[in-house]
């Protein structure tokens, strides 16, 4: 205790005081910390990237549509594939009025691209030819291979009807179906665009007898290339 004036000694001030105030003062110091970086501290426990311009685009296709009057088929019919089967277009005109010496039938049948690429060429490719029947008494003539027999002509030319004097050269072919190799037509075919193939098929007035009572069958494939 420390001597007053008048010999009596001042009372020290408690040291539980002094640390309180310390404590306040800490306190107080560290709420202002506290407030001055909590938005700092709250953005570190995540990181954000926010990707705004994300895209994709598919390859353009071509797509073939053929069509005779009102039937029609795509083949996009098999969407998988872009690759269909069409029974409901008879190129070579059917059977139901059977040829005599000296007649024909004909067929014109119209193509387009409708997908959304041009193409760059046309291809006929002939299937397996038969003619039947094929054997008995007398033998019947083989129309798929008989030269001078029944005859197919193909020919195409762009629109939508077939133009003799606007005929593609090199798509075109004259002769027995069955000999018919592939035909390619190599030009730019746009998008929307049509050509028109005419199919001729026809029994010369000096066919043989042996060619009576003959049913010929072919399959045609057509390929539009991008």
């Amino acid at each position: 205790m420390a001597s007053g004036r008048h010999g009596r000694r001042t009372p020290a001030r408690p040291r539980l005081s002094r640390r309180l105030i310390l404590w306040v003062a800490g306190a107080l110091a560290a709420g202002v910390l506290s407030l001055g970086v909590s938005g700092t501290l709250s953005s570190w426990t995540s990181a954000i990237i926010d990707n705004t311009s994300n895209n994709v685009a598919t390859a353009q296709a071509v797509i073939l549509k053929e069509a005779l009057g009102a039937t029609t088929c795509y083949s996009s019919d098999a969407p998988t594939t872009n690759s269909s089967t069409c029974s409901t277009i008879n190129k070579y005109g059917g059977t139901a009025v059977p040829l005599s010496p000296g007649t024909s039938q004909t067929v014109d049948v119209t193509f387009s691209d409708v997908g959304s690429s041009p193409a760059s060429s046309f291809m006929l490719s002939p299937g397996s030819c038969t003619s039947t029947p094929s054997t008995g008494t007398p033998t019947p003539t083989n129309l798929c291979t008989a030269s001078g027999e029944l005859n197919l002509t193909i020919n195409c030319s762009n629109g939508t009807s077939y133009v003799a004097g606007s005929k593609w050269s090199d798509l075109t072919y004259t002769g027995a179906p069955g000999s018919a190799g592939t035909l390619t037509h190599t030009a730019v075919l746009a998008v929307a665009s049509s050509w028109t193939c005419e199919f001729v098929v026809s029994l010369p007035g000096t066919a043989s007898v042996l060619d009576q009572g003959l049913t010929v069958a072919q399959s045609l494939t057509w390929t539009l290339n991008k």
